[in-house]
């Protein structure tokens, strides 16, 4: 009989399994959210490098405070997929605990009848040793399954990570802009001496060619 009903209604499927498919549903939920945070961060940064060429630095600031906003609730996002994560862990750990649970009753049962013919002292002492053994894989599991190490504080300065942004856009734009120095040669002589002029031509040819140098390796990404 539970075949012809299990051919008529389906099999039905155990409670974990189905609590396990909808957090999977929300976690995928939480992740299209999160590429979709992360997508309008990087969104904002763009407009604030553009209000920056610009010249309009309040407008940067306002972009670089929405992308603020954006990162910090994929933060939150992420954080609850961590937690969903862990949910899901749990629930599988509890169906092994349940399991381990029984087999340790049906090991008691198997000890409490071996152990009929012998001394009630003998009973005592081997039930406290396996209490102790079992405490001692109880403290070792514990700590093997002690994160705290690597949890890190996702908590940030809004301000602090604004101003760093805001120094950042600003020393691309002076790189940016030295690439438009006008060569050495064509620049207006001052009248000087001879060996002071060839001096100064020295040392802003070397400060040019530094900075060019500079603005091919930060292009190169090196």
């Amino acid at each position: 009989m539970p075949k012809i009903k299990n051919w008529l209604f389906g099999k039905e499927k155990p409670k974990d399994t189905e609590s396990i498919a909808k957090i999977r549903r929300v976690i995928n939920k939480y992740t299209l959210q999160s590429r979709r945070l992360s997508q309008q961060a990087d969104e904002q940064k763009d407009l604030a490098k553009e209000m920056m060429k610009s010249g309009n630095k309040a407008g940067a600031k306002q972009a670089l405070m929405r992308r603020q906003l954006y990162l910090k609730k994929l933060n939150e996002t992420q954080n609850k997929i961590l937690n969903l994560q862990g949910m899901i862990e749990s629930i599988s750990e509890a169906k092994d605990v349940a399991e381990t649970t029984k087999a340790i009753q049906e090991g008691v049962t198997v000890i409490e009848d071996t152990l009929k013919d012998v001394s009630p002292a003998d009973t005592e002492r081997a039930m406290l040793e396996m209490q102790s053994s079992m405490e001692k894989v109880s403290f070792a599991s514990e700590a093997l399954a002690d994160t705290s190490f690597s949890e890190t504080e996702l908590d940030i300065d809004m301000e602090d990570a604004i101003d760093q942004e805001m120094k950042e856009l600003e020393m691309e734009l002076s790189l940016g802009q030295v690439e438009e120095l006008p060569d050495v040669s064509t620049t207006t002589p001052i009248k000087t001496t001879p060996q002071k002029e060839r001096k100064e031509k020295d040392e802003v040819s070397e400060e040019i060619s530094e900075l060019r140098k500079k603005i091919e390796r930060e292009r190169s990404g090196a």
